[in-house]
């Protein structure tokens, strides 16, 4: 039997997909179970993890032999969580026999380096430099008059700030217990704050692009893509993030909303409507494969794109963990599908595997 770790690090982070995927297992004759990477015992090969009992509908405990293949839902809430589950992930990802559905992106700033150098994707992306110094803030300042700043690693658009020249020094907007705020701060305050936040963690540095809609609502556009049952890429869905008034981010977990794509694409004029469709589907189609073809072995990504005043279309960020609730909330009637999708492309892969269909 074919056996499948969700590897998490919460496990009631998603436990209605979880289940909703224990589900689609049961018939695919898959067993499948959850498990922390704190629960793995290399020296024994084994792994305390919890399965879903169908007859009293919950999941349980058990000891498990290490799973043939891993689906990585880990997240991580800040660098010392990842820095204690490190090395147990590592160990198991160089198991020989164990398969990870996707091994994940690294982070934003190799993404960044290796999207550039391809030349049909490079005019999409934000000029972006990686944070050595303030100067490299102040020179980008110096062009740009408003940057945005973002940890090269995370996700929810937490650790995000934005700096403005202003006539008097520099204005600061982030954000503070979830809620937006501006301040007033010198270039030395500035400078303190670069090397506050860059000694905890790599930081990039961005211009501020101007990405709201007619209501001054920040608002990107999520495109949600999965390896099918014959391991290609198929897009699942697309949908709108539009973010509070007053706000600079859309993501969902800082109270952003979920608005259908399709509805969005009309509102644009007919002269734009067909080249925006088509630069699109091209860059769509093209991002994954060029990250694989970089050794970056993915099963589902979400791609952010920005949609700017002037009509100019920018790719914002590649997510190999996405979240559902913008495809769950645009199409509810693809919840089932999503929940069998890593069974079928599991299922794919052991085929893969064992030779068979090749």
């Amino acid at each position: 039997m074919v056996t499948l770790g969700v590897l998490v690090t919460n496990l009631l982070q998603e436990e209605d997909y979880f289940t909703a995927m224990a589900k689609a297992a049961f018939f695919e004759d898959v067993n499948l179970f959850l498990f922390l990477p704190s629960d793995l015992d290399p020296s024994e090969k084994k792994v305390k993890g919890k399965f879903f009992c169908h007859e009293s509908n919950s999941w349980q405990e058990n000891l498990f032999e290490l799973p043939m293949f891993v689906y990585d839902r880990c997240f991580y809430e800040n660098e010392e969580i990842f820095k204690n589950h490190f090395p147990l992930v590592s160990w198991l990802k160089s198991q020989s026999d164990i398969y990870f559905l996707g091994h994940g992106l690294p982070n934003k700033w190799v993404v960044h380096t290796i999207l550039k150098d391809d030349h049909l994707i490079n005019p999409f992306l934000p000029d972006t430099k990686l944070i050595t110094k303030p100067s490299v803030v102040f020179s980008m300042l110096a062009r740009e008059k408003s940057v945005l700043l973002k940890p090269i690693s995370g996700s929810q658009g937490k650790g995000i700030f934005v700096l403005t020249c202003k006539d008097n020094g520099y204005e600061l907007f982030a954000k503070k217990s979830g809620e937006p705020f501006h301040k007033q701060i010198s270039k030395r305050q500035v400078e303190h704050l670069i090397n506050k936040v860059t000694s905890k963690r790599k930081y990039l540095v961005q211009p501020f692009l101007q990405l709201t809609n007619q209501d001054q609502r920040p608002f990107d556009l999520r495109i949600f893509l999965q390896k099918n049952k014959e391991g290609k890429w198929t897009v699942v869905g697309r949908g709108i993030r539009t973010g509070k008034i007053g706000d600079y981010t859309s993501n969902l977990g800082s109270g952003g909303e979920v608005s259908s794509f399709d509805e969005w694409l009309h509102h644009l004029p007919m002269d734009a409507w067909q080249p925006f469709q088509q630069t699109l589907i091209t860059l769509v189609e093209r991002i994954p494969n060029i990250l694989e073809k970089n050794g970056q072995q993915l099963f589902e990504v979400g791609l952010d794109f920005g949609f700017a005043l002037d009509g100019k279309l920018w790719l914002l960020e590649v997510n190999s963990k996405p979240g559902r609730k913008v495809i769950t909330t645009c199409f509810p009637d693809k919840k089932n599908s999503l929940a069998k999708a890593p069974i079928d492309y599991c299922l794919y892969l052991d085929k893969q595997r064992k030779g068979v269909g090749n």
